[in-house]
């Protein structure tokens, strides 16, 4: 399966709908994130999730995401979301040393540093294309 796309996004909000230690990380929790794969500059694929209380209530993929409003957007260039994706790269590693740029209100992210992790090893459960 490719990422990004509608297809990986629908899989990635199964994943994490089944994922009983994302639930629990997450269940104090609201808000939207959005996955872009390059930057503002179009076209920047991205999946735009809805997540609430521990659940992914939706979860869209953006041919162009570079106008997709949310509150947390991370960013990062194909080759790094490929390496997340497939676990050559620790989540928050890639976030702290600017591998992944973060836009949003990092005091509350921070909270949910487990819920993060959760969601980004969910990610990395779905078979996606080399």
């Amino acid at each position: 399966m490719k990422f990004p796309s509608q297809a990986w996004a629908d899989a990635l909000r199964s994943a994490l709908n089944a994922n009983a230690e994302y639930a629990k990380a997450a269940e104090m929790w609201e808000g939207d994130i959005l996955l872009r794969v390059g930057g503002a500059t179009p076209p920047a694929p991205g999946v735009a999730l809805t997540l609430a209380h521990g659940t992914c209530q939706a979860a869209t993929y953006h041919e162009d995401a570079s106008a997709v409003a949310s509150e947390y957007v991370f960013e990062g260039s194909a080759e790094t979301w490929s390496k997340l994706i497939h676990r050559q790269l620790d989540p928050v590693g890639a976030i702290m040393s600017g591998t992944i740029r973060v836009k949003g209100n990092l005091a509350k992210l921070l909270r949910f540093t487990r819920a993060a992790k959760e969601l980004v090893e969910t990610a990395g459960s779905i078979p996606v294309d080399p």
